[in-house]
């Protein structure tokens, strides 16, 4: 293990697509496809794999390059009618491939897209593509859905410690209900190793291929069940639940894998049941009872663990993980704590983490994300560290601003952890209050791709934690349940205030952004009375409350349907008479997670009712990153950026905003 790192070298004679690209400036760098999205050393350590792209807007295409001579151009693997979203090495000379096609056929038979999501197998020479699973369905029985779920493969466990299997997930039965398989990466042969079901789901599967842990719904008592089973039994066992009671005290747990052998009994949980913040336990089936706390943070929520293979394969806990300020890691094997102190050293900026390395432990990758720096990929060889790529490389240094990690109290008293990104120049800053989806999630300290565009034009930006966002303990979260638009809406508003009083913030030229939740807080945020806000943006929102929780039951994940309960509050679709600020509204039209009606009931309203607006409709847009593509932000930003300018005049003066 290296223990110290002599030197940088930024000039690695690394072939990169991006180097075919052409320029970009203003908007178009802010909006561009990520150069590259990762980079992952093979096992022996003789080639890397790395996501590129040859073009702002294009596809990306897998890229494998021989370390003993990175100037070589790499074997190079894609098409334009293909889009290859992840990679990983299986073996040395094979990888698995996850990626996205057009198919014609989807269209023919009635599906909103063009697009299915594939794995498949290929050697480092590119040579011998291999589709996993092998079709079996029936071809002239083939509806839009069956060609989706059967095409829908995920990576189930990639088997480090076996070379020629990996284990899959997808709906072999066209029941809609994805089992288990054991893939031969050379042949594609597939077997059954674990049957789900409509009810319960496996999770977790011991070395020797038994399944232990799975979990299940219960629509009545609207909680996540988990389950685990003895060495060598079948039934399943319930060990705990997730459940967000809003008129009682809420619970998280989360078994995620074995504390010891294949042969042991006893598992690695996450749970709240005696502390404010998550911790990590073990737990033992046997006696159903936890043992020691393994870890537990004051402040923030544990998540996990985090692991490397040793010598022989076996996977080794070298620290424990929370959310922190920036998704940190609390390490507890020494050379490994030593190995990020150099890194943290040479990277002093960024949040830095190893994301492959090889067997021996003598070649890896890390990868480094900060404010100021885009996601950027080192290679670490011979106690060398070296720049591979950045995902957006023509965003420099001096485009981007400064982002503090701060706290501030809210009107009743609670703290509300929250993100400044403050522009280059003196303040006060006309200011976008910028909300999370979610809304149980949370931001990051790191780059924020909005929230640097914005400031890059002259606005100063805070993304406040509000209460309910995750990761912050039991009582934050518990704070915002079913107070959509009530308290959740003062902890952005309180935002304001606490900028105005630092001379950071102009509160007269204040303005909301936000995204899916942030959408929803939007609306909210264009009729509450006293309105804080001059502006409001609203992308992907909810509009319709009732409406949306009932959808939720349907079509949401288990995490959504565990929290359902807690989604009700202010209807925005109520107020539209009251809107009294010029508001943008966006949306994708093939959005799959807040259906585009949402933002097309609200904009009718405000339309019914003479409010000053604009509507833009994102075409073949969906709802995440990865799913809006270039051409959409260079219709969003640009309009984004006018509508703050001009339509709400908020780089006007203080005085003549008043």
């Amino acid at each position: 293990m290296n223990r110290f790192l002599p030197l940088v070298c930024v000039a690695l004679p690394l072939w990169s697509a991006a180097q075919e690209q052409q320029g970009l400036s203003g908007f178009e760098a802010f909006a561009q496809e990520p150069a590259m999205s990762s980079a992952a050393v093979s096992p022996d350590g003789g080639h890397l794999a790395t996501l590129q792209r040859f073009a702002k807007d294009g596809k990306q295409f897998l890229l494998v390059y021989e370390l003993a001579d990175m100037a070589k151009r790499p074997v190079t693997l894609g098409s334009d009618r293909m889009d290859i979203v992840s990679a990983a090495w299986a073996n040395d000379e094979r990888l698995i491939v996850r990626f996205r096609q057009d198919v014609e056929t989807l269209q023919r038979l009635g599906a909103d897209t063009r697009q299915v999501s594939k794995l498949a197998t290929v050697d480092r020479q590119g040579r011998r593509w291999l589709e996993i699973p092998r079709r079996r369905a029936d071809r002239r029985r083939e509806t839009a859905r069956t060609m989706q779920e059967f095409a829908g493969a995920a990576i189930f466990d990639l088997l480090p410690r076996d070379d020629d299997h990996i284990l899959i997930t997808y709906d072999d039965d066209q029941n809609r209900v994805a089992d288990i398989f054991r893939v031969n990466v050379e042949t594609g042969s597939a077997q059954r190793v674990g049957r789900n079901s409509n009810r319960i789901s496996i999770t977790y599967m011991d070395d020797d291929g038994d399944p232990r842990l799975a979990n299940r719904f219960d629509e009545g008592e609207e909680a996540i069940i988990e389950l685990a089973r003895l060495k060598g039994e079948t039934d399943w066992i319930e060990i705990g639940r997730t459940q967000a009671n809003v008129d009682s005290v809420s619970s998280i747990f989360e078994a995620f894998r074995l504390a010891g052998p294949s042969s042991s009994n006893e598992f690695y949980v996450r749970s709240n049941h005696e502390t404010d913040t998550v911790a990590i336990y073990t737990f033992d089936l046997n006696t159903g009872e936890f043992g020691e706390m393994q870890f537990m943070h004051p402040q923030y929520d544990a998540t996990g663990v985090r692991t490397r293979l040793d010598e022989d394969r076996n996977d080794v806990i070298i620290g424990f993980t929370y959310t922190g300020r920036a998704g940190d890691v609390y390490l507890v094997d020494p050379d490994e704590k030593a190995l990020y102190d150099a890194l943290g050293a040479i990277l002093p900026d960024t949040h830095n983490r190893i994301v492959s390395r090889s067997h021996d432990g003598k070649t890896m990758v890390i990868r480094a994300e900060g404010p100021k720096t885009p996601p950027s990929w080192y290679l670490l060889r011979d106690g060398r560290l070296d720049l591979l790529g950045r995902s957006m490389p023509f965003l420099t240094e001096d485009m981007l601003a400064e982002v503090e990690w701060t706290r501030y109290e809210a009107r009743d008293g609670l703290e509300i952890p929250a993100l400044v990104t403050v522009p280059r120049g003196d303040g006060p800053f006309p200011l976008v209050v910028l909300p999370h989806g979610g809304p149980v999630a949370r931001d990051y300290w790191g780059f924020d791709v909005w929230a640097q565009l914005l400031a890059y034009h002259g606005y100063l930006v805070i993304q406040p934690q509000f209460r309910i966002s995750e990761g912050f303990g039991r009582k934050h979260m518990e704070a915002g349940y079913a107070r959509w638009g009530h308290e959740m809406q003062d902890d952005l508003e309180d935002a304001i205030d606490y900028l105005a009083d630092r001379g950071l913030g102009d509160a007269d030229r204040a303005a909301i952004f936000g995204w899916s939740y942030g959408g929803y807080a939007a609306f909210v945020g264009s009729f509450r009375d006293p309105n804080p806000f001059h502006c409001a943006i609203a992308g992907a929102g909810v509009a319709d409350l009732p409406y949306f929780r009932a959808w939720l039951a349907d079509s949401g994940t288990l995490a959504e349907k565990a929290y359902r309960p807690t989604v009700d509050g202010l209807n925005p679709l109520e107020h539209v008479d009251s809107v009294d600020v010029p508001i943008l509204v966006i949306h994708g039209d093939i959005d799959e997670r807040v259906p585009v009606a949402e933002s097309r009931k609200f904009v009718a309203g405000l339309r019914e009712y003479g409010k000053r607006h604009k509507y833009i409709e994102l075409e073949g847009a969906n709802h995440f990153f990865g799913t809006i593509y270039y051409r959409h932000y260079m219709e969003m930003y640009p309009a984004m950026i006018d509508w703050l300018d001009n339509t709400c005049n908020l780089k006007a003066n203080a005085a003549a905003s008043r």
